[in-house]
């Protein structure tokens, strides 16, 4: 059996939970209440451990209720089925796999249900089956793996820019178009450009759930993930890098542009961009996460934990769109019938 660990409370000894709001450590059961200090006083030892690789395997043993866990190959925090409580794999956040930092939730689950059913309340399309509470209530807390990148961008567009100037004279008119070289050069400095670690994740909807605030990155422990669902990266840090490159690029491409300006027309010709002194770090972001299914096809909303933005994918339920279609016409059709017999 694999080793886990799980953060007991001080005083009772029933399992401990990470509290967003108060960014204490809480014991559901006697309501004790602790302080990283309080919590590292007890359990330093586990965290040093980290350092070492530990053997990959995926069945475990609850240190609660004795049960056993299965857990896939990416699961590094979860719940026991049976006593429901929060366990965490130490050998996926060992060696290589132990993150250098995180951003702990500041959402409580309650607060991303809220969020949520505010967001898809405003989609009257939506299906019905993903307005309802049993749905809702499944929304998880999970810790997403990430690579954090710092480079150096080296950019330059080169292009033509024209300038038109037209006039009248006699019977005539002119036009006169001036042709420009353009050539613009820069360089910038990117720190924590984010790229999703896990390939069970959507890349597109862990882009669009950025900004996070990146001055509340912390050292790593897994004492944070107690509570939470946690996934180690599947995504070496040398696949991520092409996706931070392209990201990068378009980022001093955009900035270049804005500086070409007084033409009534550019074209690009040549692009060049050259990343240096590129470094990565693998961290931890909060995320909470509801995947529905609908017509056999899996539908994913995400919340980021730490700012509330929520995104997500809705597709629209004809039922719905037909019901309004045939109100609409039924409304405008009364108002013609009845609401010009009015006036005759």
């Amino acid at each position: 059996m694999g080793s886990v660990k799980e953060y007991k409370c001080l005083n009772c000894k029933a399992g401990l939970e990470f509290d967003p709001p108060s960014q204490h450590w809480k014991c559901h059961y006697c309501f004790s209440e602790f302080t990283k200090e309080q919590i590292d006083a007890v359990y330093k030892k586990a965290e040093d451990s980290l350092d070492k690789e530990e053997p990959e395997l995926n069945s475990y043993h609850c240190t609660s209720c004795g049960a056993e866990l299965i857990a896939d190959d990416t699961t590094a925090a979860t719940f026991c089925l049976y006593c429901k409580n929060p366990t965490i794999i130490k050998s996926r956040f060992s060696g290589k796999f132990k993150p250098k930092n995180l951003i702990p939730f500041k959402l409580t689950k309650a607060q991303a249900q809220d969020l949520y059913k505010k967001w898809i309340g405003k989609r009257i399309f939506a299906p019905s089956e993903f307005k309802q509470i049993a749905e809702i209530e499944k929304i998880t807390g999970i810790y997403a793996p990430f690579w954090l990148f710092d480079t150096r961008a080296e950019g330059m567009i080169d292009g033509e820019g024209t300038r038109v100037k037209s006039w009248t004279q006699g019977k005539y008119r002119y036009t006169q178009t001036t042709y420009y070289r353009v050539l613009r050069k820069g360089n910038a400095l990117y720190k924590k450009v984010p790229v999703d670690a896990s390939k069970k994740l959507d890349d597109k909807y862990m882009h669009m759930i950025e900004p996070y605030d990146y001055s509340a990155l912390t050292d790593f422990s897994i004492q944070y993930m107690s509570g939470f669902m946690a996934e180690k990266y599947d995504v070496e840090a040398g696949e991520a890098k092409g996706v931070m490159k392209e990201r990068v690029e378009k980022y001093i491409e955009d900035k270049l542009w804005t500086t070409v300006s007084g033409y009534s027309s550019y074209n690009v010709r040549n692009k060049q961009v050259m990343l240096m002194d590129t470094t990565e770090d693998y961290c931890m972001l909060p995320v909470y996460l509801l995947i529905n299914k609908y017509k056999g096809k899996e539908h994913v909303f995400i919340v980021n934990g730490q700012t509330g933005k929520v995104v997500g994918d809705t597709p629209i339920s004809f039922k719905k769109q037909l019901l309004f279609g045939l109100a609409v016409y039924t409304a405008v059709w009364l108002v013609a019938v009845f609401g010009g017999a009015i006036f005759v």
